[in-house]
C-alpha cells in the first residue's frame, strides 16, 4: 500500500468514529462545537500526516488544548486515538528524524493539562492531576513513537534479508552455470579423446585395406580419399576441442574407464571409505562414451561419499546389461552426511548422465543416500547434448 494511503484512511476512521462519538455522547450532543472542533484538528491532522508527518502530529495534538479550552474535561476519544496513531506513524515513515513529532505531542499535552489546571484552580488535585495527564500522555506519544521506529526497523530488516536472498539466489544460479561449464569442458574432452580414437582407428583399417588392393584402382584412390578424411577430422577436433584441454593434468595419467573401476575403489579405500564392489555384466564392450561418462559419475560419487559421509560404509553396484549400464553408490549415514541431496557434484553428474539421454537419481533413504545412474548403449550423443540444459 502506498504511504499516503494509511493516514488518508485513518483519517477517515477517525472521522467516523469522532462523528459517532459526538451523536451518541449525550454531553458531546448537547453541545458539539467544541468536540467538532477538536474532530476537526485530529481528521486534518492526520490527513496532513500523509505528506507531512511531523506538522500532522503536530495538528492532531491540538485536538487536547482545544478540548479543555472549550469546557471538556480533557481530550476525545478520537484524539486519544490520534495521539497515538500520528506519533506512531511519524516514527515509522521518517525513523529517527522524526522525534519532534511526539515532542510536539508532548507540549500539546501539557499546555491541555495547563489550562486544565488553571480552570480548576491551583489546588493540590488540581496539580496532581495536571502531573498525572502529563505522565499519561507523555507515555502514550513517545511509546507509540518508539513502536513506529521499531516497525520501521523491522520492515529495513526485512527488506535487507529479501535483498540478500536475491543476491544469494543469484549468486547460487551463477555458481551452479559455472559448474555446469566447467563439467560440460571436462565431458568435451573426454568425448575428443574418445571420438578421435575411434575415427584414428577407422583410418588405420582403412590403410590397411587399401593396402590389399592394387594401386591406382578406383577402389584403393576412394579408401585413401576417405582415410584423407579422417585424418583431417581427427586434426579438426584436436583444433576445436584442444583449447579446453587442462594443460596441468598429467599427461601419464590412466584413461578413465570401468575396466578400472576396482582401482578407483581402492584408491578410496586407501582414503578410509569402507566400500564394496560388485560388477554384473561384461564390461569391455562399453561405447568408449558411455565407457568415460560412467567412469567419470562413479569417481564424482564416491568423492562425495568421502566429502560428505566420511566413514560410511558404501556399496558399489555395476550392472551392465544390452540396453544400458547402471551405477549405484550406497552409502550409511555419516557424521556430515547431507540429506537434500544438493551439492555441486551432482550438477556434473547430471550434465554427464544428460549426454547420453540416461537418468539420474540422488536422494536420501532411511538411514543413507543413494546415487543411481543409468547409461543407457548405442544412444547417440549429439541429438542429447542438444537436449542437455543450459
Amino acid at each position: 500500500m502506498h504511504r499516503t494511503l494509511v493516514p488518508l484512511a485513518a483519517a477517515g476512521t477517525l472521522a467516523v468514529i469522532g462523528a459517532a462519538e459526538i451523536m451518541l455522547d449525550s454531553a458531546f450532543s448537547a453541545a458539539p462545537a467544541v468536540p467538532a472542533a477538536a474532530l476537526l484538528a485530529v481528521v486534518a491532522g492526520t490527513a496532513l500526516a500523509a505528506r507531512f508527518p511531523v506538522t500532522g502530529a503536530a495538528v492532531v495534538a491540538l485536538a487536547f488544548p482545544i478540548a479543555v479550552a472549550g469546557g471538556l474535561n480533557g481530550p476525545t476519544g478520537a484524539a486519544v486515538l490520534g495521539f497515538f496513531l500520528a506519533p506512531g506513524w511519524a516514527g515509522y515513515l521518517r525513523a529517527t528524524a522524526s522525534w519532534p513529532a511526539p515532542l510536539a505531542a508532548q507540549l500539546m499535552a501539557s499546555l491541555g493539562t495547563w489550562i486544565a489546571a488553571r480552570a480548576a484552580g491551583s489546588t493540590v488535585s488540581g496539580v496532581a492531576a495536571m502531573a498525572w495527564e502529563n505522565l499519561f500522555f507523555g507515555l502514550l506519544c513517545w511509546g507509540a513513537w518508539g513502536v513506529g521506529l521499531l516497525a520501521r526497523r523491522l520492515r529495513d530488516r526485512a527488506e535487507l534479508l529479501a535483498r540478500l536472498a536475491t543476491a544469494l539466489d543469484a549468486e547460487r544460479d551463477a555458481r551452479e552455470h559455472a559448474v555446469v561449464a566447467e563439467e560440460r569442458q571436462r565431458i568435451a574432452r573426454d568425448m575428443h579423446d574418445a571420438v578421435a580414437h575411434s575415427i584414428s582407428v577407422m583410418v588405420l583399417q582403412l590403410g590397411a585395406v587399401r593396402a590389399t588392393l592394387p594401386p591406382g584402382t578406383p577402389q584403393a584412390e576412394m579408401l585413401q580419399g576417405v582415410e584423407r578424411l579422417g585424418r583431417e577430422s581427427v586434426r579438426e577436433l584436436h583444433t576445436l576441442v584442444g583449447m579446453l584441454r587442462d594443460t596441468t593434468a598429467a599427461t601419464t595419467a590412466p584413461q578413465p574407464t570401468l575396466a578400472r573401476a576396482e582401482d578407483l575403489v581402492a584408491e578410496v579405500r586407501a582414503a578410509g571409505l569402507p566400500v564394496e564392489l560388485t560388477v554384473d555384466g561384461d564390461l569391455t564392450g562399453v561405447p568408449r562414451a558411455q565407457d568415460i561418462s560412467a567412469y567419470r559419475v562413479l569417481q564424482e560419487a564416491l568423492t562425495n561419499v568421502l566429502r560428505h559421509a566420511g566413514t560410511a560404509p558404501t556399496s558399489v553396484h555395476v550392472h551392465r546389461t544390452a540396453e544400458c549400464v547402471t551405477l549405484t553408490v550406497d552409502n550409511e549415514s555419516g557424521p556430515g552426511h547431507p540429506s537434500d541431496g544438493g551439492g555441486h557434484g551432482l550438477i556434473g553428474m547430471r550434465e554427464r548422465v544428460a549426454v547420453f539421454s540416461g537418468t539420474l537419481a540422488a536422494a536420501p533413504r532411511p538411514g543413507g543416500f543413494t546415487v543411481r545412474a543409468v547409461f543407457p548403449l548405442g544412444t547417440p550423443a549429439a541429438p542429447a547434448i542438444a537436449k542437455a540444459r543450459s
